[in-house]
């Protein structure tokens, strides 16, 4: 009886890796010009240094050395890398473009009447109550719907239908969805940064690499969605007005939709609220 295994022998895992290019010695490039350069002063004033010290003419040889120390400072904190050569030479081109009048940054000035006709916002509360102008107030949820399947749209068409009734009568309520983009590069990127990180561990680097692989080449399109909910409070005289209202419409409303798998959500934080706006004026909205 042959003894046989069912384990193969293990691949060596897939690795990436960011090739960066040398390009020292590159005389297209202008790193390597300055580099030089910056040798060469640095042979000049050694020498220099040399002289003088056999003439003992110390006070020369100080200043030759600081000389020396500012030209290398110089160099190590502006031209070490070609990014860094890069970056100063661009922003140098940048400034002298800008004395010369080349870059003009066209503004406005737009009153904050014409500014509150699209995002009136005044003021967030705590318990995320957004006050309006006009002394109007409401909430902005954001919502995680279950997909539902066919043989469940009856029932989940029943608790939405509970869920529309429950809201009091002339309050506002609106629903809406956007569709928003999520590039695939700044995932990759991450998953790059994770795997130049993640030391001698073979199982976690195989375990990156292999969704680096997945989604670089994966050409499908992919579609994502938020879900946002907003109910009005109404026109309330206060802050206090608006607290009592909330206390009374939004624990019934979000019941009822806890009921219907909205899983919804208040946003409280003013970012949020603010990210919320953001999505919802820059994606595509249905």
């Amino acid at each position: 009886m042959s003894d046989i295994s069912p384990y193969s022998q293990p691949k060596p895992p897939k690795t990436i890796t960011k090739v960066k290019d040398d390009r020292f010695l590159d005389f297209t490039c202008i790193h390597t010009w300055i580099t030089l350069t910056i040798i060469g002063i640095g042979l000049y004033l050694f020498r220099m240094i040399a002289n003088e010290f056999l003439y003992k003419n110390y006070y020369d040889v100080l200043m030759y050395f600081g000389i020396a120390y500012l030209v290398g400072n110089v160099w190590y904190r502006f031209f070490r890398t070609e990014e860094k050569t890069q970056y100063n030479i661009d922003k140098l081109k940048f400034l002298i473009s800008d004395k010369r009048g080349k870059h003009v940054v066209n503004t406005f000035d737009t009153l904050v009447d014409e500014l509150e006709k699209f995002i009136p916002i005044k003021k967030i509360h705590e318990n995320g109550i957004i006050e309006f102008a006009g002394n109007e107030f409401g909430i902005i949820m954001e919502t995680h719907p279950n997909r539902i399947s066919d043989e469940e749209r009856e029932q989940h068409e029943k608790k939405l239908e509970k869920l529309v009734n429950g809201i009091p009568a002339n309050t506002h309520f609106k629903t809406l969805s956007c569709s928003v983009l999520e590039p695939r590069k700044p995932i990759l990127n991450f998953l790059l940064d994770l795997s130049s990180q993640a030391g001698t561990f073979k199982p976690r680097n195989q375990h990156l690499t292999d969704l680096y692989l997945k989604i670089s080449e994966d050409d499908s399109k992919v579609i994502a969605w938020k879900y946002y909910a907003f109910l009005s409070l109404g026109k309330q005289k206060n802050i206090d007005q608006a607290k009592i209202q909330y206390g009374a419409v939004a624990p019934g409303l979000l019941k009822n939709m806890k009921g219907a798998n909205l899983r919804p959500r208040i946003l409280t934080e003013t970012r949020e609220i603010i990210d919320c706006y953001r999505t919802m004026f820059s994606e595509v909205a249905v």
